[in-house]
């Protein structure tokens, strides 16, 4: 074996026989043998820059210290590691961003973990409101992916480097708590406390923005049935797929949750199958092929789409209703089944919305043929009132929703 040059976090660089080139080694305890890997290059310095990048930035100190820690380092291991893969990534990324903004002007790069406490976080509020006009909202929501990169960093998880090997990694043993609510960061500030944003379209806008959606959109068309019928997150609207595991047609429910998806605080519910999606479903089922690949009721070219929100928003600006936005359908609805009458209470919605997860977890429950009966009628009656405004048709096909009735253009027509 060659004599070790020089060695990083368990690895070590050496050369093999016959060959200037030098090779990352390491002791595979599994296989009860030392292995090697090329670097590329026979220039020491640039095997080292090689073999650091390799081996991850997370084996620079082994000490957990927040006092040692970088910050810039615990939170590119919760990007890289945990958030990178979820629909969170685009604004985790944009608030990493500016914390190492403020670094590079306020503090240092090199900033480590526990420098981040309740002056530096006051500091970089003023910073982003005086910089960037950012709200108390923004700041907050900017604050909890540092809150989370804490938490991650303080979790025990198993990651695999660049050289193929799985290493467990716990990069922090404590660190600061972080301002994450709004209303905190506004008192901080001192700024006038955040309020929950009110506006809702009406029926009649609502209709303007179905009615403009062209051909070309059916994607987006189709998101809009689904979320309508489910009040769902924009996110699990996405993940929908009309298969046997997600729609019992038999007992007539639908569950958001996809199979292998871990429940999260922003839980997917099990409700009722409506007779309007129920009808879409069945439309829209003759346009799948059976060619192998995974079916969703909104594909564009062969695959699933993964995202609608540019669209989304691009049509809500052309037809003037630019503060429409994909989660605003899951507020309209939850607020127009609450003017129903019969008015549907409370628990029912909860669940629907999945607000409930104790309730929702009852996994018989959803077999009675009452269960969350009043929400998915209240639902239809929302769906039938905002047809009565729209020219495109809202339903697939004669149902029953405060009388009987047929869609036809231009509205509907009393049976």
């Amino acid at each position: 074996m060659s004599a070790r040059l020089w060695e990083y976090g368990g690895y070590w660089i050496g050369s093999a026989n016959g060959t200037e080139v030098l090779y990352a080694y390491w002791y595979d305890a599994g296989r009860r043998s030392t292995r090697r890997r090329s670097l590329g290059t026979k220039v020491l310095d640039q095997a080292k820059e090689r073999l650091i990048s390799l081996a991850g930035a997370a084996k620079t100190d082994t000490s957990r210290s927040p006092d040692r820690t970088m910050l810039m380092v615990a939170l590119d291991h919760y990007y890289d590691h945990d958030v990178a893969s979820k629909p969170s990534a685009e604004q985790a990324f944009r608030a990493i961003g500016l914390i190492r903004e403020f670094l590079e002007e306020k503090m240092l790069p090199t900033a480590v973990v526990s420098a981040f406490g309740p002056i530096r976080q006051r500091e970089f509020m003023t910073w982003s409101r005086d910089k960037y006009e950012h709200s108390a909202n923004t700041i907050a929501r900017n604050l909890s992916v540092v809150s989370a990169a804490f938490r991650f960093g303080k979790r025990v998880v198993v990651i695999r480097d660049g050289l193929g090997n799985e290493q467990e990694i716990q990069l922090l043993d404590m660190a600061p708590d972080v301002v994450t609510q709004a209303p905190r960061v506004a008192e901080l500030l001192n700024l006038p406390a955040p309020t929950p944003r009110e506006w809702l379209p009406t029926y009649e806008e609502f209709a303007r923005f179905i009615d403009t959606i062209d051909k070309r959109k059916e994607n987006l068309f189709r998101f809009v049935i689904l979320s309508l019928n489910t009040w769902a997150r924009p996110q699990t609207v996405l993940d929908f797929r009309d298969n046997e595991t997600t729609v019992n047609r038999r007992f007539g429910t639908i569950d958001l949750n996809p199979p292998g998806r871990r429940q999260t605080i922003k839980y997917r519910p099990k409700i009722r199958l409506t007779d309007n999606l129920r009808g879409w479903l069945d439309v829209w089922a003759k346009d799948e092929i059976e060619d192998g690949q995974e079916r969703a009721p909104m594909m564009w070219d062969g695959a699933p789409i993964t995202a609608i929100k540019r669209t989304f928003v691009r049509h809500a600006e052309d037809v003037g209703l630019p503060d429409i936005t994909p989660g605003t359908i899951r507020h309209f609805m939850a607020t127009m089944v609450r003017r129903q009458k019969p008015p549907v209470d409370k628990e029912q919605r909860d669940v629907w919305l999945g607000h409930d997860e104790k309730r929702t977890a009852n996994a018989y429950e959803s077999f009675d043929p009452d269960y969350l009966a009043d929400c998915m009628q209240a639902t239809e009656n929302v769906i039938a009132e905002l047809q009565e405004h729209t020219k495109r048709p809202l339903f697939a096909c004669k149902l029953r929703a405060r009388g009987r009735f047929e869609v036809v253009e231009g509205g509907r027509k009393e049976a």
